[in-house]
């Protein structure tokens, strides 16, 4: 008979770990990334806002007990208007027209009111659905900012004249309240 051959294998081999390719990609990349941003520019609108406003909406940030309105974007319902005065919620329901788009003209009306209702408030939250297209964000935040009708003026106390005055701006100050979300 013959005698089987035993098989030895090392169980402690070690190995060198070559990093030289990804060294390689990170010295490729890395002078990509930083000639591509000076192409990307992040675009505000840049409005310039009556002192008065402007003294108002810092007036309202300060307040923590400030009138706070949502405006919430949902595709399917249409536009919710959430005011929280006082410790109490209301909303209000813009919805979408039959043919499945926003009813912006009913929406700036009603705005209109909330307005006329809170005068103090120049700042709303904009929280719109992940499926809401970048197009009708953008229309309702049109909706929001300023009268479209000439004639309708929303009071405002100006206390460096010590004079009431008048201002077509509704909701200038416009922020996204869900943007951590997916």
């Amino acid at each position: 008979m013959r005698r089987t051959k035993k098989i030895h294998i090392n169980h402690h081999y070690e190995f060198e770990l070559d990093l030289a390719p990804l060294l390689a990609v990170m010295v490729k990349l890395v002078p990509v990334l930083l000639v591509s941003s000076a192409f990307v520019q992040l675009a505000t609108i840049e409005t310039q806002l009556p002192q008065v406003v402007q003294q108002a909406i810092e007036k309202q940030d300060k307040d923590e007990k400030a009138t706070k309105i949502t405006l919430e974007v949902k595709d399917k319902e249409g536009v919710k208007i959430v005011i929280v005065k006082n410790g109490k919620q209301n909303i209000e329901v813009v919805p979408k027209k039959s043919d499945g788009t926003f009813d912006y003209v009913n929406l700036h009306l009603r705005l209109r009111e909330v307005k006329k209702q809170n005068p103090e408030v120049f700042k709303v939250d904009l929280s719109p659905d992940g499926n809401v297209s970048y197009n009708d964000i953008v229309h309702v935040m049109d909706e929001a900012r300023r009268s479209r009708d000439n004639n309708v003026k929303f009071p405002l106390f100006d206390k460096t004249k010590n004079q009431e005055v008048q201002t077509d701006y509704m909701f200038p100050e416009i922020t996204f309240a869900n943007t951590m979300e997916g």
